[in-house]
């Protein structure tokens, strides 16, 4: 628990800077820009040049894909009984923010050893994202997508151009002989893959606004997110994780961290610039689950084992 704490103090100070000048929405604007360009890039490489492959992880892999399908039909048939007046309630209950903030968390409590567990862990869900969530997104926002819109999207974003790379390297890296000039190249990659977690967490401590407009949907959807989310968790850990696949307990301690971090950040970056109402719900969600999930992950650090 207490090696989160100095996440923590970053997500804090982040807070406390929107006061001062010392941050300004351009600078965090950058900051992030370099986190989702450069920096994250560089962490996924390491971690999914780390991965373990073995076809019988490809059942958890297309399970974490359906769960987030799971939730976003959940979402669809939950919101006339919660009276959730806006379309993007089933779209907030699928997918996790893993890139900004859960292996931030993740690294901080268990180590960076480990972040090939969590890169299997977050393959599938990265799949629903780019592929399913981002074309309901554009859906709503424009009333139509194209395929090729979202391939080219999908091939030419950073974040999944270093997936693949470290997919690559981790089946022909064996091919080759330890060489200075790859361990040199692998030090700036890991230099790089550090700015991650302080940048992130100054930024999204900074981003925290919580407004009263909205809030009581916000409520919900964070109630109904984490309480299904846990269940889920809990039963694929042990049902899948450890009794058919016979995984290492770090997987568990893995799913069950992506499963309380908040939905993708990405959703505010796909809405219509003019729809306030639902701009301050999305906002609202996702500022306040960002707090819950620390907690919650705080807490599972020392409860589940």
């Amino acid at each position: 628990m207490y090696s989160i704490l100095p996440v923590l103090l970053l997500f804090i100070l982040g807070f406390l800077l929107q006061r001062g000048s010392t941050l300004t929405q351009t600078s965090v604007a950058g900051a992030k820009r370099i986190v989702s360009d450069l920096a994250l890039p560089a962490l996924l490489f390491q971690a999914f040049s780390s991965l373990e492959i073995e076809s019988k992880y490809l059942i958890l892999v297309v399970t974490i894909f359906l769960v987030c399908l799971l939730m976003v039909l959940l979402g669809k048939a939950l919101a006339k009984p919660l009276r959730m007046e806006t379309p993007y309630f089933p779209l907030l209950l699928g997918g996790f923010e893993m890139g900004m903030l859960g292996y931030a968390l993740f690294l901080s409590i268990y180590g960076s050893e480990h972040v090939g567990k969590m890169a299997l862990i977050d393959l599938g869900q990265v799949l629903f994202v780019f592929f399913v969530l981002m074309a309901f997104l554009i859906r709503e926002r424009d009333g139509a997508h194209t395929t090729k819109a979202l391939l080219t999207q999908f091939i030419t974003s950073p974040v999944i151009l270093a997936i693949g790379g470290g997919i690559v390297v981790s089946l022909v890296g064996t091919w080759f002989s330890p060489h200075p000039i790859w361990t040199a190249i692998d030090e700036g990659i890991s230099l790089l893959a550090s700015l991650t977690t302080p940048l992130i967490a100054l930024s999204i401590g900074y981003g925290i606004h919580i407004k009263k407009e909205g809030l009581s949907w916000s409520l919900k959807t964070i109630m109904v997110r984490k309480l299904v989310l846990l269940g889920l968790a809990l039963l694929i850990n042990h049902f899948l994780i450890d009794r058919l696949l016979g995984m290492d307990t770090i997987y568990r301690y893995a799913l069950l961290v992506m499963f309380l971090t908040p939905p993708p950040y990405v959703v505010t970056i796909y809405m219509r610039p003019n729809d306030k109402v639902n701009a301050d719900y999305v906002d609202n969600t996702l500022s306040l689950d960002t707090l819950v999930s620390i907690v919650m992950v705080m807490f599972a650090a020392v409860l589940y084992t």
